[in-house]
């Protein structure tokens, strides 16, 4: 058994004998205690003694040991959590300390906080691409073969031939009574044969 194994189970074991202390005593913190020292103490006990961290090394009975013990803990850690949540936050301001004393001392000077600065929203982004050019036959084309001809058309962009002529025939095949893609894909038919 390894050293890590020993020191969870007999953590373990100390935790289960601790049923009626109360949470700070289980996350072995001193009686005064801040927020901060009970989080770092349950993160202490989570790297040492979380379940999961022990499933390959202990057999059933030794792993629901800990299982209970940690979850224990975790409920004493959110016990603390709670109440120091709940308790009302200090004053701002020192006793005795008023408005009209801070004024006499600042000669009557307005005390309201100034408006933060107005920044001007940035210029709209603008797209130097030209819009797609609409034709009566796009708009009278099905949404999927539309998306395929666009498709074609950013393929010719790049100078990509045959996917473009890719992407008009499956424009055609979702769209087949369009004279206009056949005419599209008889157009790019015709510049591929040029090129070779």
């Amino acid at each position: 058994m390894s050293k890590a194994t020993t020191e969870v189970l007999l953590w373990a074991q100390r935790i289960a004998m601790r049923k009626k202390h109360k949470a700070f005593e289980l996350l072995e913190l001193p009686p005064t205690f801040t927020l901060d020292q009970a989080q770092e103490a349950f993160y202490r006990v989570a790297r040492m003694a979380h379940p999961d961290l022990h499933r390959t090394t202990l057999d059933a009975a030794e792993l629901e040991t800990v299982t209970r013990a940690y979850a224990q803990v975790a409920a004493a850690y959110q016990t603390i959590r709670t109440q120091l949540l709940k308790q009302p936050l200090p004053p701002v301001r020192k006793p005795g300390d008023s408005r009209e004393k801070r004024m006499s001392q600042h000669d009557f000077h307005d005390e309201s906080p100034t408006p933060p600065p107005v920044v001007p929203p940035p210029p709209p982004l603008t797209d130097t691409r030209p819009p797609p050019a609409v034709t009566p036959a796009l708009t009278q084309m099905s949404p999927k073969a539309l998306v395929y001809y666009r498709k074609a058309e950013l393929a010719l962009r790049r100078g990509d031939m045959p996917t473009a002529m890719m992407q008009i025939k499956m424009a055609i095949a979702a769209d087949p009574a369009s004279k206009f893609l056949r005419a599209a894909l008889l157009e790019i038919q015709q510049e591929l044969g040029q090129k070779t």
